[in-house]
């Protein structure tokens, strides 16, 4: 046999070896939620975890850790933007874990869609799943844009006003005055 077939053999046959070590790591499934499809800077809206042991092997966890992908900064001598909960509980198969999280959408120039990253921590090893928490942006100088708007429709208003008068006004004949006759006799 040559070198490359024996080469191809090992490789296929660690591949196989592999496989079960894979799926023994696939002992979860997250699903991740917010309670509204689309956020305004400095509103507060709630994250769902789920965390499910779909395997036959007991989990603990220790942590779960959400971090907001373009929300995370260091401000003020703290981090900001990630969020820590302590959990430190064993999970047999089939056993469920909710979590409900708390997250206000930040005002300044961080306040922008983000990808809310949960990671639970258990049995020494790290399981990941992603959620996009949508926000809206406003358009620059809208409240000017309502503004004009508004004047618009007052002078419309008043300009429909001034026509309707016009016409009203023009349209009226003016009554004629009779003069009396003196009557001589």
């Amino acid at each position: 046999m040559s070198k490359k077939v024996i080469a191809l053999i090992t490789l296929a046959f660690t591949v196989f070896l592999f496989v079960p070590l894979v799926s023994a790591l696939a002992l979860d499934t997250i699903t991740l939620w917010t309670n509204k499809s689309e956020y305004i800077p400095g509103e507060i809206g709630t994250l769902y975890i789920v965390f499910y042991n779909n395997k036959r092997v007991t989990l603990t966890i220790e942590n779960i850790t959400i971090i907001f992908e373009s929300w995370r900064t260091y401000k003020n001598g703290q981090w900001k933007g990630n969020y820590t909960i302590e959990v430190k509980k064993a999970f047999v198969a089939d056993e469920i874990l909710e979590k409900e999280v708390s997250f206000t959408v930040p005002t300044d120039g961080r306040a922008v869609t983000t990808d809310a990253r949960v990671e639970v921590y258990a049995n020494g090893y790290t399981f990941v799943e992603k959620c996009e928490i949508s926000v809206s942006q406003t358009p620059l100088h809208m409240e000017h844009i309502i503004m004009l708007f508004t004047i618009q429709v007052i002078l419309t208003i008043v300009c429909t006003i001034i026509i309707a008068a016009t016409i009203f006004l023009s349209t009226r004949r003016p009554q004629v005055a009779k003069k009396e006759t003196e009557k001589t006799e």
